[in-house]
């Protein structure tokens, strides 16, 4: 069961990110509890997943930034990892 903390700093991400891309509502975040932590498994269209990352990593670096500080309030650590979402067509 994800805490209240994590969930408030899950919802902040998923306003963040929602906010960046152009297919907002294909956006979903999964938390995942690591050994060192907790992940953020970010999942976005293929088009914005690009995006999301940033030339050199250096988007989704800032939004680790953010998600760190908030999870230092209360104690915890964050990564993300940005998954792409397949370009369905239909058949």
């Amino acid at each position: 069961m994800i805490e209240t903390s994590e969930n408030e700093i899950r919802e902040m991400l998923l306003y963040i990110v929602r906010s960046m891309v152009d297919r907002p509502e294909d956006v979903e975040i999964a938390l995942i509890s690591g050994r060192e932590g907790f992940v953020f498994g970010v999942r976005a269209h293929q088009t914005d997943a690009g995006k999301l990352i940033g030339r050199g990593g250096q988007t989704v670096r800032a939004l680790e930034t953010i998600v760190a500080a908030a999870g230092l309030k209360h104690g915890l650590r964050f990564k993300i990892d940005i998954v792409q979402e397949r370009d369905i067509s239909p058949s």
